[in-house]
């Protein structure tokens, strides 16, 4: 598994994890985890190796990755009780998700693995954008 109980214990107190999962199953905190990590795919796969990223275990984990999928299924496991949900952990979904995108976009370095070719080499997609919009000019 590549989030452990032990590491709830960095990001939310004992007694409010809980309070938050008296109702729920470990099939429920399970399923929340899988839907954190399929998020962060989701995000990272067009950029970076996914699966070296998630097939690594203990410490050989990237921290940050770890952070932002425990934030994301925290999020998940509060949806269904919005009133009781804090604040900071709607913003710390959000700082997630705005830091999701910027990676995808390639708009913020991470300590991620490359998506390589069959010989070890990186590909690296080239986009060609503006901030101009399209215009048929007619000359």
């Amino acid at each position: 598994m590549f989030i452990t109980d032990d590491d709830y214990s960095v990001l939310v107190r004992r007694e409010i994890k809980d309070i938050l999962l008296e109702n729920y199953s470990e099939t429920k905190i399970r399923a929340a985890e899988q839907m954190a990590i399929h998020q962060v795919k989701n995000y990272l796969s067009g950029k970076y190796d996914v699966g070296k990223i998630f097939s690594k275990t203990g410490v050989e984990r990237n921290s940050h990755i770890v952070m932002i999928t425990l934030d994301c299924a925290l999020y998940h496991l509060y949806t269904p009780f919005p009133r009781k949900m804090p604040e900071i952990r709607a913003q710390r979904y959000q700082d997630a998700i705005d830091w999701l995108k910027l990676a995808a976009k390639g708009e913020n370095t991470a300590d991620l693995p490359p998506i390589t070719d069959d010989n070890g080499n990186n590909l690296v997609g080239i986009k060609i954008s503006s901030k101009y919009t399209p215009e048929n000019n007619r000359w």
